[in-house]
């Protein structure tokens, strides 16, 4: 049985998988994408290798060509690429929800804000994660709407980012208009 699941796992191993080199005794372990395999006796792999940061080709010192190294099958194993997904961040435009205690406030965001009053960052490289949301406030019927304050403005608040979800926003359909589905999981 466990000659099967061996082999089983030769065949998962194609050009094209990013696999990571075991521990060296040195500790550095490098990243590539599998270019060509090689088989015989011992089945080796040609790979182009990554930066272990954003999984981008390294190139050589003439910046012409990709850095490649080779590896035997018993020294690589295929890399966990969840380490490296990114993970959904709020984004102007966004619909959040915002937990209370007794309520929830539903809301559109507009800026980021930063708490000492700073200029930003998160508009040119993405949410940095301690950032203020200014939001507009919305209704969470069908068509979400605006909130009106008593002078005609639409109601805004400024929140921190701790139990703000972002919302899934279903499109128009025979139930009415736009509405909010249900946060997703961030």
């Amino acid at each position: 049985m466990a000659l099967l699941t061996k082999k089983l796992k030769k065949n998962l191993i194609s050009v094209g998988e990013i696999i990571e080199e075991n521990a060296q005794k040195n500790g550095q372990v490098r990243i590539g994408e599998i270019i060509l395999i090689r088989e015989g006796r011992r089945r080796s792999f040609e790979l182009i290798q990554l930066n272990p940061h954003n999984l981008e080709p390294i190139r050589r010192g003439d910046l012409c060509h990709y850095k490649r190294f080779r590896l035997n099958e018993s020294r690589c194993k295929l890399l966990d690429k969840s380490k490296f997904e990114k993970k959904r961040s709020f984004r102007i435009g966004d619909v959040i929800c915002k937990v209370y205690v007794d309520h929830l406030r539903y809301g559109r965001i507009v800026n980021f804000l930063h708490p000492d009053g700073l200029l930003t960052t998160s508009h040119e490289h993405g949410y940095n994660g301690k950032d203020f949301l200014e939001c507009i406030e919305i209704s969470s019927q069908s068509g979400l709407s605006r909130k009106i304050d008593a002078e005609g403005n639409a109601k805004r608040f400024i929140t921190n980012p701790e139990r703000c979800k972002i919302c899934k926003v279903l499109p128009m359909d025979k139930k009415g208009g736009i509405r909010i589905d249900k946060p997703i999981p961030t």
